[in-house]
């Protein structure tokens, strides 16, 4: 596996795009030494523990999310994908993305400006390709653009599934697929009520797992004891270790009944949480059809 990942070098939380940014909130400010032994932590944890291959975008100044390197587009075999982002801040990021793939001969294909989508919207699963969409980011005319582009290629097939909560705002927070166990996890209230049934519609034969917010929520340590989500669906999967920045018990023998080793790095993703991602955002995976 590949990824591409992008040094916190210039992160902050600035403004307040999603619910999580709350830039005058007492917790609302990342450390910044701290945001940095956190993603080293993550990066070398991919690298050594998951095996992962890791590429680097240098940092741009005063573009204080691109850390988040899923977002900026979807990189399927030797195409990419550019997002077209409903937060106008992230915009700029995408030119520096954008060069770096055509700088390597990959095929980079737009979509239409009204047709809204971000790579945090994309789960790849098995050749096919899980959409979250909604009133912002990622809109249903961009699902329907990317399934154009899509049409010909050894992607199977494109499957929508309708966000209806702001605080849930990319599919890839709410939802993980764990290719080694065949295994999806998700937080059905982040989703319209028939998404447990689209998804075992989709992936026959894959085990579709909802998990519960007794699972997924706690008093966090790092806002003052706030009830708030873990992010411990925004985890990456490797060769049958998983990375997430918090594992409740309930999930972890779960993931392990599935041979699947959980891995919590020390000290978590907290000062990314302030801005509303974890390890899963930090990572723009290159997905590869079989």
């Amino acid at each position: 596996m590949k990824v591409i990942l992008v040094p916190p070098v210039h992160f902050d939380v600035k403004e307040s795009y999603n619910t999580r940014m709350r830039p005058d909130h007492p917790c609302g400010k990342p450390d910044k030494k701290r945001t940095f032994l956190q993603w080293a932590r993550m990066a070398s944890t991919a690298i050594h523990d998951l095996g992962i291959t890791a590429h680097f975008i240098e940092p741009v100044e005063d573009l204080y999310d691109m850390t988040f390197a899923c977002d900026p587009g979807f990189w399927v075999d030797d195409l990419f994908i550019p997002a077209n982002f409903w937060a106008s801040p992230r915009k700029p990021e995408v030119e520096h993305f954008v060069k770096w793939f055509r700088d390597r001969e990959y095929m980079v294909k737009h979509l239409s400006p009204l047709a809204f989508f971000e790579g945090g919207d994309c789960v790849f699963v098995k050749n096919k390709i899980i959409i979250g969409y909604g009133e912002n980011r990622t809109n249903l005319q961009g699902v329907e653009e990317v399934a154009s582009i899509f049409k010909k290629s050894r992607v199977e097939k494109v499957v929508p599934i309708r966000r209806v909560t702001e605080e849930f705002y990319h599919l890839n927070s709410v939802l993980t697929y764990y290719p080694s166990a065949d295994l999806i996890m998700y937080y059905p209230k982040a989703f319209e009520d028939s998404a447990g049934e689209q998804l075992a519609f989709n992936f026959p034969g894959t085990r579709i797992v909802p998990l519960s917010e007794a699972t997924l929520f706690r008093k966090h340590p790092d806002f003052d004891g706030e009830y708030l989500y873990s992010y411990a669906l925004n985890a990456v999967e490797r060769n049958g270790k998983v990375l997430q920045p918090y594992c409740h018990e309930i999930q972890e023998k779960i993931l392990r009944d599935h041979g699947l080793e959980v891995i919590v790095p020390e000290d978590g993703s907290s000062e990314f949480e302030r801005s509303g991602g974890s390890y899963r955002c930090l990572m723009m995976i290159h997905n590869v059809t079989q």
